[in-house]
């Protein structure tokens, strides 16, 4: 069904910008190029929870996750579910992407993890890599986690650029997942080239992916890079401009 869209963005893109000396100028950049939410990935700029919450508030944005470790999602009362409720983050996320030797042990535990974190009140989801895209006895890893984990608890920040590399149509195989992907990331691959691009010089389609994202119901697209043809804020920029251009944001 058609939700309302929100761009934010991976920290992990502006990883080096994000030491606690620097923390609050890098988000408040951001901010001001147009992102309206911001998904953290360890780092918290030595703030508390409510520290943070109070920080955000200041620069209008959101928090649309929190990528965190297995181990943590495990324990209820880890401080990362701290952050998440105080930031009102509505997710909470993890990645198994250099363990796939690991699945039958793994997908059980994040079925398991899913559970504390629903129970704190904040949705998990699992966010791919292309090493999901490896077969176990011909399937998917990626698609196996689908269809061995709990469809109400588990759902998907699927990253189109991962599933371009892992050798599937990005646009497509989002679609098998229909119902249970409230985040996507936002990521572009030249496969001409086989690297990860700025937003717009490869295979992304940024009015598509929007118009596809409100019709099956994704609430955040959430842009991540982790290598630049100049700078990380440079391709933030370039993020947020394609972003302007098709209309995602004003």
């Amino acid at each position: 069904m058609p939700t309302k869209l929100n761009l934010g963005i991976q920290l992990y893109t502006v990883r080096d910008m994000t030491g606690e000396d620097t923390f609050k100028d890098t988000l408040k950049a951001l901010a001001d190029m147009g992102f309206q939410g911001v998904e953290f990935a360890w780092k918290y700029g030595g703030m508390s929870p409510d520290e943070l919450a109070a920080f955000l508030e200041s620069l209008g944005l959101v928090c649309c996750g929190l990528h965190v470790q297995l181990a943590e999602l495990l324990d209820p009362d880890h401080i990362v579910y701290g952050y998440a409720l105080a930031c009102k983050s509505p997710f909470i996320t993890t990645s198994l992407c250099s363990r796939v030797d690991e699945w039958a042990e793994l997908v059980p535990q994040v079925d398991q993890a899913a559970v504390v974190a629903r129970s704190k009140g904040v949705q998990f989801t699992y966010h791919n890599h292309s090493q999901e895209f490896a077969r176990i006895d011909g399937v998917y890893a990626q698609d196996i986690m689908r269809d061995r984990t709990d469809p109400d608890n588990v759902h998907f920040e699927l990253d189109l650029g991962w599933i371009r590399k892992g050798g599937e149509d990005p646009m497509a195989y989002w679609r098998g997942y229909a119902g249970r992907v409230p985040q996507i990331h936002l990521r572009d691959y030249d496969t001409e080239k086989e690297e990860i691009c700025d937003i717009g010089a490869g295979f992304i389609d940024v009015g598509a992916v929007a118009a596809q994202a409100e019709e099956l119901g994704t609430q955040w697209i959430i842009y991540e890079q982790d290598n630049y043809p100049v700078s990380p804020m440079a391709s933030a920029r370039t993020c947020a401009e394609q972003c302007k251009a098709a209309g995602l944001i004003g």
